[in-house]
């Protein structure tokens, strides 16, 4: 990654609302899947092990940023999601399998897009007051302090 992209990310992230941070994690988890999918095809073991590896750091983040004491049944949900998708992506690495790939990655893109709808600044009229935000992050379950 070049110097000016690493600077570019950081603002993103230093600038993002808890939910956009969350759709970001998403986001970098479909790209290691899809990555690690097109290693299965070129039949690059190297790459798709440091690809499952980087996905799998990133599902420990996600899974880290709940917050079971506000989030509650919204919360577990999420954690349970997480540990499934943990273990068919593991199930996928070691048995090569591109479905299980496949799946993960459909399976992110939909919770992706159902956390992009529950952000207040998606909406121009729900720009408000930053407390606000943090108070429906705390309720959808999450508590990011990136």
């Amino acid at each position: 990654m070049t110097s000016d992209s690493q600077h570019y990310r950081a603002a993103a992230v230093q600038s993002a609302t808890p939910v956009q941070l969350v759709c970001m994690l998403y986001d970098t988890l479909v790209r290691d899947l899809g990555r690690a999918l097109a290693a299965i095809t070129s039949r690059d073991v190297e790459t798709r092990a440091a690809e499952v590896k980087h996905a799998l750091l990133v599902l420990d983040q996600l899974e880290a940023s709940l917050d079971f004491p506000n989030g509650g049944p919204a919360a577990a949900s999420l954690s349970r999601f997480y540990a499934v998708a943990r273990a068919r992506i593991v199930e996928g690495h070691a048995k090569v399998d591109p479905a299980l790939f496949q799946e993960q990655i459909r399976l992110f893109q939909e919770v992706r897009a159902a956390w992009e709808q529950v952000d207040p600044f998606r909406h121009p009229q729900a720009a408000q007051a930053s407390s606000e935000t943090q108070g429906k992050a705390a309720a959808t379950g999450l508590s990011c302090s990136v």
